[in-house]
């Protein structure tokens, strides 16, 4: 199960709505401060991300949370919104080239354009498919643990203290 902390910031019977941090693995290797996508990942700010998840638990705003979500639906969801699509176009260069160059000996104009239209094809069945698990309960995250109020500045100990010399 992939975990994560979360904000809860809003309170409804029988639900909640918590708020997390996109969290991206750039930034944290050796080679940071050349990697291109490192540098990228420090431009673009943060997203937070809301998210509803349905508890019994009777929490408040502002209470830290662990949120998780299986590995398999996150699995399941990538290979709906990369693979699917990336198929369509392949399968559509495939048939394009077979049509427009094999049969018709046209230009590769017309394998371009069929590639890009399965590719299209693929995304739409690709959001369809996403929305119809949109509802099902192995996609939604789940509340693992409350962990409480965060701290507040007043109570933090200052770790770099004049002790510490």
């Amino acid at each position: 199960m992939m975990n994560t902390l979360a904000t809860v910031v809003a309170v409804e019977p029988g639900r909640i709505t918590v708020s997390c941090q996109q969290q991206t693995s750039c930034g944290h290797c050796g080679s940071r401060d050349s990697c291109g996508t490192g540098i990228v990942s420090e431009a673009v700010p943060e997203r937070a991300h809301q998210v509803k998840i349905t508890t019994k638990k009777s929490l408040t705003v502002g209470q830290v949370v662990e949120i998780g979500l299986s590995e398999q639906s996150i699995l399941n969801s990538a290979l709906l919104v990369y693979v699917v699509p990336l198929l369509f176009l392949l399968l559509g260069a495939a048939l394009g080239q077979w049509w427009f160059v094999e049969l018709a000996g046209t230009s590769e104009v017309g394998v371009v354009l069929t590639a890009g239209v399965s590719a299209g094809i693929g995304l739409l069945i690709a959001r369809y498919y996403a929305t119809r698990l949109e509802g099902n309960s192995a996609y939604e995250p789940s509340l693992i643990r409350v962990l409480g109020q965060p701290l507040s500045v007043d109570k933090m100990i200052n770790a770099a203290s004049k002790d510490s010399e």
